[in-house]
């Protein structure tokens, strides 16, 4: 139409009021004001339709168009994000896409805006990655490498002081354990492991930090929780002081489960039952995008290494010279005692005799350090500095011994 560039609102009006007059017909009015007898029809019916509001311009964009979603599929699109508040469009449209592959489900874009659209989409957070995985090679397959950590305590609704222990498969993310604990002691510890170990089988591998109860101050750092997995052909695999990041998949899985923390549920017996519904969801439920949004469930298999009813007894060579470890944890050596742990005391320990003339102390397959005769006792390193063509340092121990 041609209204005047100025007042526009103003011209519209006095149309109107003055077609409302019945002083001129409306050829004759419409004429006078430069427009058309459709848009003068139009906007006399907007008038008496909404009065003063409806000579106002009105959006112009479609109420529909033939890429719009439909309304079916932005409501189970809502509906899934309302299920799981804490997942992202990419994990929402992934499991919807495996639920119904055949459904014209919108774009992982177009979910975040329909999410956004209703409400359902906070500050993006500035997201964690880890850098590195330390000196230890990745694992290849389910049960090549298992990652264990206690998450930071939080306190029940009833007061109880809860430790929650969780154990991961470092390959397939499958969520192995998130117990309730009451402490970071190896009698909480112990039963998780031993449920797991019989419903799953055993690790090649197992990383930790060093903290209680995976490992100690002491030189061999062993714990009796550590005794036990060595015992049962685990190899244990420890982060450097200071260096979470060398076990950061399972740092990054404690950023995921914050929320049950900052939710704690009335006591203990409801807050195992909560981790539990948890692991399901997470194992089962919740794509992962380091599995192309597969879920952890899709791709772990049990072990091959069954849990063992009795413990085998260690092999060492014929040629070690083998020890039994005293009550106070020592060994007799040359004459001599030599300390070695009070955790491993009643145990068999075995030294042989390296190229450089060393003798290293071992338990089971795990290296407990150089035996040290000049001062009479165990330490980590060998005195002898390695060639530079020499082997690679321990990846059971995280360093060379």
């Amino acid at each position: 139409m041609v209204w005047r560039e100025t007042g526009i609102m103003d011209e519209r009006l006095r149309f109107v009021v003055e077609c409302l007059a019945g002083e001129e017909a409306m050829t004759q009015l419409c004429a006078a004001f430069e427009i058309s007898r459709k848009t003068g029809y139009k906007w006399l019916g907007r008038y008496r339709e909404s009065g003063l509001e409806g000579l106002h311009d009105r959006p112009r964009a479609p109420l529909d168009h033939g890429r719009a979603t439909a309304a079916e599929l932005v409501e189970r699109i809502v509906a899934e994000k309302e299920a799981h508040p804490l997942w992202g469009p990419k994990k929402i449209m992934a499991r919807l896409k495996r639920a119904e592959p055949s459904c014209g489900w919108p774009a992982v874009s177009t979910a975040g805006e329909i999410l956004k659209r209703h409400g359902l989409v906070g500050r993006r957070r500035r997201r964690w990655r880890a850098a590195g995985n330390g000196p230890w090679p990745e694992p290849e397959g389910p049960n090549a490498l298992w990652t264990g950590d206690h998450k930071g305590w939080f306190r029940t609704g009833d007061g109880w002081r809860c430790e929650p222990l969780t154990v991961m498969d470092g390959a397939c993310r499958y969520l192995l354990a998130l117990a309730a604990t009451g402490s970071t002691s190896e009698d909480e510890a112990w039963p998780v492991f031993e449920r797991a170990f019989e419903e799953n089988g055993l690790p090649d591998r197992f990383r930790s930090d060093n903290g209680s109860p995976f490992a100690s101050a002491g030189v061999t750092g062993l714990t009796p929780l550590a005794v036990r997995f060595i015992k049962l052909g685990i190899v244990l695999e420890r982060i450097k002081p200071g260096k979470p990041q060398q076990n950061g998949c399972h740092e990054r899985f404690h950023l995921t489960m914050l929320p049950l923390a900052k939710e704690p549920s009335a006591d203990r017996a409801a807050q195992a039952q909560a981790f539990e519904a948890f692991r399901r969801e997470y194992n089962e439920q919740r794509p992962h995008e380091a599995l192309g949004m597969d879920t952890p469930a899709q791709h772990y298999r049990p072990s091959i290494r069954p849990m063992p009813k009795t413990i085998p007894e260690p092999d060492y060579p014929a040629e070690a010279a083998v020890r039994r470890v005293r009550q106070n944890g020592e060994i007799k050596w040359n004459g001599d005692f030599i300390y070695v742990s009070k955790t491993l005391a009643g145990e068999a320990v075995a030294a042989t005799e390296t190229e450089e003339g060393e003798w290293a102390l071992h338990f089971y397959a795990h290296p407990l350090g150089f035996i040290d005769g000049r001062h009479k006792k165990l330490v980590r390193r060998s005195a002898v500095q390695p060639r530079p063509d020499g082997p690679a340092a321990d990846s059971n121990s995280g360093g060379k011994l």
